[in-house]
């Protein structure tokens, strides 16, 4: 089985495209959205429009996704809370923006799926922590008692394959905000042959850049977290 992997978003359509043009070439049998389509960025609603038109999606919630959901129920958390005002204006606008279709996806996306028959565990974050990242270089002591052969995640943006008691860890890093590149990346998993590929595509960095000085964003994260380099 070829599994197409994907993770974090965040609202970054111009290198979401690309990433999904890459993807759609690779002939994968099933796809898996690791979470987070919400935050930082403008293009939630598009986003959300392509997984949910592929037949072969399997999405689940991040963070971030829960984060828009409080949000959604409590706007006033949007001016309180540090964790909504870091992520500038993304919330406010989606909040404004999203339409019944998307916001019904969003509240219904589990937080994990398992592939028994592949032995996959597909989870956002940590899977003993929803608020842990997993790190390339983080202990992986913790998950030995894991019945999995796979735990595929998100999370942390950074791309990882890393093995470690029988337990193969995977991260395709993120498809909107990459952190450990410019460029953003997907993975593709056959289950068959055990091959993981990770792969990077280049997109046009200069839109988004455009678009958070066009929306008079204030928070200078957003601009300095793209201009990051491969480590």
């Amino acid at each position: 089985m070829r599994i197409g992997l994907l993770a974090d978003a965040h609202g970054n359509i111009y290198a979401f495209e690309k990433i999904w043009e890459a993807l759609l070439a690779q002939n994968c049998d099933a796809h898996v959205f690791l979470g987070d389509v919400c935050g930082y960025y403008y293009y939630q609603n598009e986003i959300i429009e392509i997984l949910r038109r592929d037949t072969r999606m399997v999405a689940i919630a991040g963070n971030h996704d829960h984060l828009f959901l409080q949000a959604l129920d409590n706007p006033a958390l949007l001016k309180a809370r540090d964790a909504y005002r870091e992520l500038g204006k993304s919330f406010d606008l989606f909040h404004d923006r999203i339409t019944p279709e998307n916001l019904d996806f969003l509240k219904n996306l589990p937080s994990q799926h398992i592939w028994a028959e592949e032995s996959i565990l597909a989870v956002h974050a940590s899977p003993l922590d929803a608020k842990e990242y997993v790190y390339p270089d983080s202990p992986l002591e913790k998950f030995v008692r894991l019945p999995y052969r796979y735990v595929v995640l998100g999370h942390t943006h950074y791309a990882m394959d890393r093995e470690a008691h029988g337990i193969r860890f995977i991260n395709p890093g993120s498809c909107g905000q990459p952190r450990d590149s410019h460029e953003p990346s997907f993975a593709v998993l056959d289950t068959k042959t055990q091959v993981v590929d990770m792969m990077r595509v280049d997109y046009e960095r200069w839109r988004i850049l455009e678009d958070i000085r066009g929306f008079d964003d204030p928070n200078p994260y957003l601009i300095e977290v793209l201009d990051r380099k491969r480590r």
